[in-house]
Order: structure tokens, then sequence, then C-alpha cells
């Protein structure tokens, strides 16, 4: 019983190997018959891929870059506006739906037409991340770790968003409107209208507002009492004054360090009073342009490719017709 399931085995992968060979020389067969084919007919295979791939070239030019605009405007959110700012981009797809959303920014949907869609992304630049980890983590050097792992990828990713300072919103459109430019304006007077934001804009512009004033308070009082010193020196010792903890007797040292924070101070204080009067500070407001974006080049391929598939099979069809007739004959 044993022996001739074995000689069964036998037999069975003697087949098997046998089928095997004879679909492997199938094979090399119908390959050489293919590249004979494709050497008998070179020229006219040659003649289609020249002629698919002028073809794909001047579809895809009519298809992409006479169909596209896009308007590109560079912003600055100011203080903590950067998340709700992405957040209302993001959602733009499901707002415009709304009618009474459209209503509120004054749009509306013949507006929309021909706008594509709307993105947002930030400008990457390294020393923004390094500003703003030397703010968070100060007196610590987070430069060559930093630098290390330095990848676009991960700084586009929601933990360094509002490191950034500058952020790109593109607007691309199908094709060119006159309504086109009113959609980028609305939506920026809206994010510039948030009430709550405005209220928080205007409780640091007037807290700065109170800080540079007591500040230039104490610059003054530095600089006269230094300024005494230096016309009397002797009179050090009799004029004391103490900052901060009354166990320490400020020196002339330390006073002049504290002048030149204050400086510092001071001078970031008068720009946020001078330059951060807005929610979003608008760098560059981009005109409507035609997309600059190339040929993709894959109709360049795509097309040769196909037309050449093409021609194969209906050579193919053409040959098994006759091998068929000529079957049903014999």
């Amino acid at each position: 019983m044993t022996q001739e399931k074995t000689n069964n085995i036998e037999i069975d992968l003697g087949q098997f190997f046998r089928s095997l060979v004879k679909g492997l020389k199938g094979l090399l067969k119908l390959l050489i018959k293919a590249l004979l084919f494709y050497k008998k007919k070179w020229v006219l295979f040659s003649i289609l891929f020249i002629l698919g791939a002028i073809g794909g070239y001047f579809i895809e030019k009519a298809l992409v870059l006479n169909k596209r605009h896009k308007q590109e405007i560079i912003l600055a959110p100011k203080y903590s506006t950067i998340p709700y700012i992405y957040d209302f981009v993001e959602n733009l797809n499901i707002k415009f739906k709304d009618k009474l959303f459209l209503k509120e920014i004054d749009l509306h949907s013949s507006d929309l037409k021909y706008l594509k869609k709307v993105t947002i992304e930030p400008i990457l630049e390294s020393k923004d991340v390094l500003d703003k980890l030397q703010i968070i983590y100060p007196g610590q050097n987070y430069f060559n770790k930093f630098m290390d792992g330095y990848e676009d990828e991960v700084l586009k990713s929601e933990k360094y968003k509002s490191f950034f300072k500058n952020h790109k919103l593109t607007l691309v459109f199908k094709n060119e409107n006159k309504n086109n430019a009113k959609i980028s304006k609305q939506l920026l007077s809206f994010i510039s209208a948030n009430q709550y934001y405005a209220k928080e804009l205007s409780l640091i512009q007037k807290q700065t507002k109170s800080d540079l004033e007591k500040n230039k308070n104490t610059l003054v009082f530095i600089e006269d009492y230094l300024d005494r010193l230096n016309k009397n020196p002797i009179s050090e010792s009799k004029d004391v004054i103490v900052l901060g903890d009354e166990s320490k007797i400020p020196t002339i040292a330390s006073l002049i360090d504290k002048k030149a924070f204050l400086l510092g101070t001071i001078n970031d204080q008068e720009k946020i009073l001078q330059l951060d009067t807005n929610l979003v500070d608008v760098i560059d407001y981009g005109n409507i342009v035609r997309d600059a974006l190339g040929i993709h080049k894959r109709l360049i391929v795509l097309l040769p490719v196909f037309l050449c598939f093409f021609v194969s099979f209906v050579f193919l069809i053409k040959n098994s017709s006759k091998k068929l007739e000529n079957f049903i004959n014999n």
C-alpha cells in the first residue's frame, strides 16, 4: 500500500514538472514571437510613439495650463490665531455649502463657481523654530539638535505650525472670472473680524502700552542715577537704590545691564504697538495669475504606450481571427 502511494506521488511530480517545462517553453516561444513582431514593425511603432508623445504634450498643455489660475497670499498671523486660521481654511469645503455662512461673508454660490480649492501652509524657516524654542526653553541651545533632524515634512506637522511667522494662503481656480478676487478679500475680512481674538488683541495692546510707560519711567530713573554717579563718583556709597531683593545692593555694572535689558524690552513693546495692530497682517497680496505649474509629463508617456498597446491588440485580434478561420475550414 505504501509503495503504491509512493509511486503515485512520483507520477504526480513527474507530470507537474513536465507541465511546468511545457508552459515555460510556450511562454518563451510567445516572447520570441512578440520580439520578432516588434522587430518587423519597429518603424510603425516608432512613428506611433513620437506622434503619441507630441499629442500627449499638447493635450496636457490644453487641459492643465490653460484652465488653472492661482492666487498666493503671504500672511503673518498674530498672537494665537494660527490654529483658528488653519481650522477655518481646512473646513471651507463644508462651510461653502452653508448659505448662511456665505451670506455672512457676503458671497454667493455663483462666486464660487470656478474655485477649485483653498489651502494654507507654513513658510518654512528654521530660524523661526529656533527662536520659538529659545522663548519656551530660555538658556538652552537647541540649534544643533534641531538641525540634525531637520525635515520639511516634519516641520509642516501640527506640532510646528504655530512656530512659523509667515504662512501662504493659496486659492486655485478652474478658470478666470472677475469674481475670483472677491473670495480671498472676503475670507480675510471674516478672519480679521473674529470677536474673541479682537478682544484679546485689544487687551494685549492695552497691557503693552501700560508696561511700556512703566519701563520708560524706570529707564529714565536708571539713566538719571548713572548720570549722577558719573558726575559725582564719591556719592556712590551714600546714594543707594535697591531693585528687587533688598539684600542685594545694585552695582554700576548691574544697572548698565538693566538699562540694556529695558532698551530691548521697550523696542519690542513699541514694535507690538506699531506693527501688531491687526489679527492677520498681509505681507504680500498676490494677484490671480495663470498657474505656473509645468507639464506633468504623464500623458507624454501614457499616450504613446496606449497607442502602441492598442495597435498591438488590433494585430493580435487580426492574427487570431485568421488562425480561427483556418481552424474552422480544416
